[in-house]
């Protein structure tokens, strides 16, 4: 009989014990979803969390397959969407958030480089606009300033 009350005990522990976690097996659910149809075809590769509390996605974007960078606000609603690419397959597989608050997109490239799956780096502002390194901005102003030196000179100057 002690035998008997024992084992009944032991069962009537055990369940007490194991309510919290049958309890907890429930408790994981979807907070929400969001899916984002921009065009025939995309695919993300990549997704931070970013200090606005939104989130950042990166991937593949279009038939061509572009660059595309997607940013969404706490709830996962699209803020905005930029692509980049060229005539070519271009793939952004991995992403950051920079410390000045824009992106940093790592991928491949058919477009750029030697053609054939090259690396392919592109960072932006905190809106998803690139940012141009410094060396490639010099040799642009430098044409634009003989551009216009040339053609002043060739509408101002009085013929003899």
């Amino acid at each position: 009989m002690l035998t008997k009350k024992l084992f009944l005990s032991s069962i009537i522990f055990f369940i007490l014990l194991s309510l919290p976690i049958i309890n907890s097996v429930g408790a994981y659910s979807i907070t929400w979803t969001q899916t984002y149809e921009i065009g025939r075809s995309q695919a993300a590769y990549s997704v931070i969390e970013t200090s606005d509390g939104g989130y950042a996605i990166a991937g593949q974007y279009g038939i061509i397959q572009d660059f595309c960078l997607l940013k969404t606000d706490e709830q996962g609603n699209m803020q905005w969407m930029r692509t980049f690419g060229g005539e070519e397959t271009d793939r952004a597989i991995s992403l950051v958030e920079t410390s000045d608050g824009g992106y940093a997109l790592a991928g491949r490239t058919e477009s750029f480089g030697a053609g054939s799956a090259d690396f392919w780096l592109v960072k932006t502002n905190e809106q998803g606009v690139p940012e141009f390194p410094s060396w490639t901005i010099l040799p642009l102003l430098l044409m634009v300033t003989l551009f216009v030196i040339y053609f002043k000179k060739k509408m101002f100057y009085q013929h003899p």
